[in-house]
């Protein structure tokens, strides 16, 4: 059990046709209760509150815990935005799967109702930290709570991927890219690739290969405590580096990608130690 939370943020996905009366009802209910609540400017605008908007930026200094509207996308991006703030997050699932979020629009003032005497314990999920070397110059850093992805655009030549783990030379990939994933992750694309499913307190990190041209390539789970480096050989491709399927950067022939445990953590509410497999098997519809 937490402490009692009196500051909110609602974090809203925009497209969302069922998003603005939810919202409403949802303010309401904050203000009937004594709960400060704040907006993006975006959001605060398009309902009509105007003096509810706050700059992602001065968030942190305002509030005490953020509420998302959206499915597992939505988390991720705010996970990103306020990874180094420790800002924990509540997801009500406007999505499909929902592996990260808590309950569903018709349960959204009972969360809020628990969240308000704090009634939730906070997961800790490990992330990764992308930095890409450019002749020996940093261009590029950034972290993802589900994977990190090297990925050529479709119909372009095949890529060549040189990794190591710890300075050791694994292989040399050739095909279309590589996944590099936290066991958070290990249930988005890189299950979509052939990789293993990892409980979220089991702190690795997976390398799964993306079409390659050899039956010997297979995922590979190591220690969070490793550094992967990977060379890139591109010069007939399009290469980006993609961050959670939303943030990308793109690379060069030659650029290097090294990849660790970040430092920041996505720390994701959840009303009890919930089953990790119990929620597999009802996600996934397995018998």
């Amino acid at each position: 059990m937490k402490k009692p939370i009196r500051k909110l943020a609602f974090i809203c996905h925009p497209t969302r046709e069922s998003l603005p009366p939810l919202l409403i009802t949802l303010l309401k209910w904050s203000e009937d209760n004594g709960i400060s609540a704040r907006l993006t400017r975006r959001m605060a605008k398009q309902i009509g509150r105007p003096e509810l908007g706050l700059d992602p930026k001065d968030m942190a200094a305002e509030v005490e815990l953020i509420v998302v509207l959206g499915g597992d996308g939505s988390i991720l991006q705010t996970a990103r935005a306020f990874a180094a703030d420790g800002l924990p997050i509540a997801g009500i699932n406007l999505g499909h799967l929902g592996f990260l979020t808590l309950e569903e629009p018709k349960n959204a003032i009972n969360t809020l109702e628990k969240i308000r005497d704090g009634h939730f314990k906070i997961e800790n999920r490990m992330m990764l930290q992308a930095r890409v070397k450019r002749d020996n110059h940093k261009v590029f850093c950034g972290i993802a709570l589900n994977d990190v992805v090297i990925q050529k655009e479709p119909m372009l030549r095949v890529i060549n991927i040189k990794v190591s783990i710890s300075g050791c030379l694994v292989n040399t990939y050739h095909g279309d890219g590589l996944i590099f994933s936290t066991p958070t992750g290990s249930t988005a694309y890189s299950l979509s690739a052939g990789g293993p499913i990892v409980p979220p307190w089991v702190n690795v990190i997976i390398l799964c290969p993306l079409n390659c041209h050899t039956l010997s390539a297979r995922p590979v789970i190591t220690s969070d405590q490793e550094t992967l480096n990977a060379l890139l050989d591109c010069r007939h491709s399009k290469v980006d580096l993609v961050l959670d399927g939303q943030e990308s950067f793109q690379l060069q022939d030659g650029d290097e990608v090294e990849i660790t445990r970040a430092q920041e953590l996505g720390r994701v509410v959840v009303f009890k130690s919930r089953n990790f497999f119990e929620v597999l098997r009802k996600k996934m519809k397995w018998g």
